[in-house]
């Protein structure tokens, strides 16, 4: 099993809420990546303008090729053709997802970039995570998920960060 994180827009974020987390796409220069991607594989989101982690979710097929247009591109010709079946896991509601200023620094993925400069490590689409990351931040997302529950939800500070289904968790 292989544990990923996906970097993208709130417009591309918001594109696969659409699609209701059953499917995501990924650009040509993924293709070697995508062709390791099987069943029950983890996808962390990561949406690179809000600098949060909202959602993890399990691959539920192989990578298949598909060029309807879902995704916002800066390219036309990019229809994120690489694509792989998904289905939510534990996701957080409208504005509620995890901060990345504090969680991110914690990532033994991230040891070889300064701390300041941390961000600059998920410019990329895709990324293989250490197991371990990605348990940290999906725990870190469950417990967020408590302590929300716990406590009177407030508006959210975001407005434009579009809410997230429960997935279960």
């Amino acid at each position: 099993m292989n544990y990923w994180m996906l970097s993208l827009t709130s417009a591309a974020f918001i594109a696969t809420r659409d699609q209701n987390f059953s499917v995501q796409g990924f650009t040509r220069r993924q293709k070697r990546k995508t062709d390791r991607m099987e069943p029950g594989d983890r996808l962390l989101f990561y949406v690179k303008d809000w600098r949060g982690f909202p959602l993890t979710v399990t691959l539920n097929s192989t990578p298949f090729e598909d060029t309807s247009p879902i995704w916002p591109s800066r390219r036309p010709e990019e229809t994120y053709p690489y694509r792989v079946r998904i289905r939510a896991a534990v996701g957080l509601p409208d504005g509620q997802y995890l901060d990345a200023l504090q969680i991110a620094p914690r990532m033994e993925y991230l040891r070889r970039w300064p701390p300041e400069r941390w961000p600059l490590a998920f410019e990329e689409e895709l990324h293989l995570l250490p197991r371990r990351d990605f348990e940290f931040i999906e725990g870190e997302m469950r417990r967020s998920r408590r302590k929300l529950g716990r406590t009177k939800r407030r508006p959210s500070a975001t407005p434009s960060a579009p809410g997230v289904a429960a997935p279960g968790g």
